[in-house]
């Protein structure tokens, strides 16, 4: 019960952070390319509960989906706009990228300090604070990964506006539906769908975590 009780906070303060720092990193950039939208709404913060839906991230622990607030951008003070409106959007998955390499280069470091040999946090054989580490950097590349899934309102979408203006236009006027039935989709077909994301992220993870045990082990 008590590490039923642990591991559901230790995720949640997981999300918290992976979320907050990603919808900060949306505002960050738009502030930056001179939409004063995001400071106006407050957003211009790294406090994750400012960036926090309720609802959303009770979701993630009812059933795998959810989200944070999204933050609110205004495109026309782009001075280009569909180049710019791309940069915000990719700034949410960079951010937890970022955040995952750290998470596993502090968790190599950590392992040196704590004399914990690579085959150990390789078998799974570790400690609480390399166990974070790593969950910290999976979820973060997992959150990263489903993020730049090419369709509405996640941030990869704004790839297919670069492709093709006309059609994203397009599809963007469906949007609620297609949230809705992609919502029916991860409850019918939740496991396949996490599979095929959870693969990429691991082998994303896989590479991150060879290249720093290289320079460390």
């Amino acid at each position: 019960m008590l590490a039923s009780v642990l591991n559901i906070v230790t995720l949640a303060v997981i999300l918290l952070v992976a979320i907050g720092l990603h919808e900060y990193s949306h505002a960050y950039v738009s502030y930056k390319l001179w939409d004063p939208t995001p400071k106006l709404q407050w957003r211009l913060t790294t406090n994750p509960l400012k960036h926090l839906d309720p609802i959303g991230f009770l979701m993630i622990f009812l059933i795998w989906f959810g989200r944070g607030k999204p933050v609110q951008v205004n495109p026309s003070y782009y001075k280009k706009p569909l180049e710019w409106e791309l940069l915000v959007a990719l700034a949410g998955p960079a951010m937890n990228l970022v955040l995952a390499i750290a998470g596993i280069f502090v968790m190599l470091v950590s392992s040196k300090f704590l004399w914990i040999w690579i085959d150990n946090i390789v078998s799974g054989n570790y400690g609480f604070w390399i166990n974070f580490l790593m969950q910290f950097s999976i979820i973060n590349i997992t959150l990263a990964v489903f993020n730049m899934i090419p369709l509405p309102p996640l941030d990869g979408f704004r790839i297919v506006k670069m492709i093709s203006l006309k059609f994203a236009n397009m599809i963007e006027q469906y949007t609620q539906y297609i949230v809705i039935w992609f919502l029916i989709l991860i409850l019918v077909w939740k496991s396949p769908i996490w599979n095929f994301v959870g693969n990429i992220s691991f082998t994303i993870f896989r590479h991150i975590f060879s290249f720093f045990a290289n320079i460390f082990y």
